[in-house]
């Protein structure tokens, strides 16, 4: 039985609402009270259709050993799989970001208020990868509730870069990343609201891909706004991304955010890659190497040196100027801000959708951010505070009008789109950052967003992005972004494995 609201109770629920109940209809408002959740003390008490759970060796695992995670990539070292299920991912250890869940196996979100949380039954994504033959090997390290680009806000400390453990190897998604620097991981599933796939993959070196928005069914996994949450995968190579994407990506009637999703053969695309870019258009986005986005010279450099490389190969090259690439940042905020706190303060399913509600989520969420609220990143304690704010003061207008924009920024791609074939970015802007605990907190924050400048932008239009690693500063990795239309993933996997086999990664020594 639901618990009732006292008298007093109502007064301050009736407060924090800007109202107050006449003393003479107290006894009315609790009666009224009594009677609803009287009539939801029967769905309540009503049992779940439960979801079917693959039947699958479910090791749940433990936490690394000293020595045997050097870039506290690891949450968890697992197995689970299918040993009788065969296909394009059969003989591959993937590894999971905290986020995704996997049946019987703990998941936390890098958070301190996950911790204990063992969801009931697999993500879509985690049962396509047994499907295929995968074996679920790791859960990785992720900024706190993936609210940060920086790959430093994790409960669990920052992951460090593979190619120097003194600076920072990007996020949210930063383990996914890393781990793909040991030998026991083959590849990995990140998930990206603002660049979150993309900046951990530059700056550790490796492929990482921002599917087209709906490509991957999100259900069962960890979100920031359903309007732009996006699942895809990391690699060494372009050919193992491919395969990863063929077993995770279509549709699936759970998660209503899918339309009209083709089916593509992505394996196939990436094997029938030609061996040099005649005939394909790349648009070199001006504002992308501007001062208005942080670029670096050394960083602006660097990809100028893999322009050239590709022109050698034969791709045509052209400036194009994508003004709108610049007014991207509010329109994302509002979501990053707003969105979240109205996703996360209601338990992280939201409302209003139909599809498949992650049952288990809301009351583990819940109890983990009032009792564990004071263990929360920076970052997730000032979401909470101006997602609030914006609610209470601003009434969500905000949100409202920056998703009213977000066809316009789409628009604005698509018509820089019809002059190349695919565009091409820095994926950040810079070099990742030193880690540095005395830095002032304002700071470290800060630049956890910053070095999503580039990337943001199409998560907000939904265009699908890629990031190669192919150019370098002092012995760290550059990534090269490619943006492409809408569905156009095949083709990105596929300019991916000509640039791999042709000039091939940087800096030398990439996993």
């Amino acid at each position: 039985m639901l618990e009732r609201p006292d008298i007093e109770e109502l007064r301050r629920l009736a407060a924090d609402a800007r109202f107050t109940i006449d003393p003479a209809e107290e006894g009315e408002y609790a009666a009224l009270a009594g009677a609803i959740l009287g009539v939801l003390d029967e769905l309540d008490e009503r049992a779940p259709a439960p979801i079917p759970v693959l039947e699958a060796i479910r090791d749940p695992g433990r936490p690394p050993q000293p020595g045997e995670d050097p870039y506290n990539a690891i949450v968890r070292w697992c197995s689970v799989s299918v040993p009788s299920a065969k296909g394009v991912l059969s003989g591959k250890r993937v590894a999971l970001k905290d986020s995704v869940a996997v049946a019987a196996v703990p998941l936390t979100c890098g958070s301190g208020a996950l911790a204990g949380f063992v969801p009931e039954a697999d993500s879509v994504v985690a049962e396509r990868i047994l499907l295929a033959g995968g074996e679920i090997v790791a859960v990785t390290n992720m900024d706190d509730l993936a609210f940060s680009g920086g790959g430093e806000s994790s409960f669990y400390g920052p992951t460090l870069n593979p190619f120097d453990r003194g600076r920072a190897a990007g996020g949210s998604s930063s383990g996914s990343a890393a781990a793909l620097h040991y030998d026991g991981v083959d590849v990995g599933v990140g998930c990206d609201q603002g660049g979150s796939i993309r900046v951990p993959a530059a700056w550790c070196g490796v492929v990482g891909l921002k599917p087209t928005h709906g490509l991957v069914p999100y259900t069962g996994i960890a979100g920031i706004d359903q309007s732009f949450d996006h699942c895809g995968p990391l690699a060494r190579a372009a050919a193992d991304a491919a395969a990863l994407l063929q077993a995770i990506a279509g549709a699936h009637e759970s998660d209503p955010r899918q339309r009209d999703v083709p089916e593509l053969d992505y394996v196939r695309a990436v094997a029938e890659a030609p061996d040099d870019l005649r005939g394909v258009r790349i648009g070199v986005v001006a504002e992308s190497l501007s001062p208005e986005v942080g670029a670096e010279p050394a960083a602006v450099e660097a990809v100028g040196g893999a322009v050239e490389r590709l022109a050698g190969l034969g791709a045509e090259i052209r400036r194009v100027s994508l003004p709108a690439h610049l007014q991207a940042g509010g329109i994302a905020f509002a979501g990053f801000v707003e969105g979240m706190y109205e996703l996360v303060t209601s338990g992280g399913n939201g409302y209003a959708w139909k599809g498949r509600y992650w049952g288990e989520l809301p009351e583990a969420l819940g109890r983990g951010l009032r009792d564990h609220a004071q263990e929360l990143s920076a970052q997730v304690k000032l979401m909470l505070v101006l997602g609030a704010y914006l609610r209470r003061e601003h009434f969500s207008r905000l949100y409202a009008k920056a998703q009213n924009l977000r066809p316009w920024l789409a628009e604005a791609h698509d018509a820089a789109l019809a002059e190349a074939d695919v565009l091409l970015y820095p994926t950040t802007p810079g070099q990742p950052p030193a880690l540095d605990p005395a830095l002032p907190l304002a700071e470290r924050v800060l630049r956890g967003w910053r070095c999503l400048a580039n990337t943001t932008p199409t998560d907000m239009t939904g265009h699908p992005a890629i990031t190669l690693p192919l150019a370098e500063v002092g012995g760290l990795p550059v990534g090269v972004m490619l943006v492409g239309r809408h569905w156009a993933d095949e083709r990105l996997l596929a300019l991916a494995a000509t640039c791999e086999r042709a000039i091939g990664w940087a800096p030398p020594g990439s996993p």
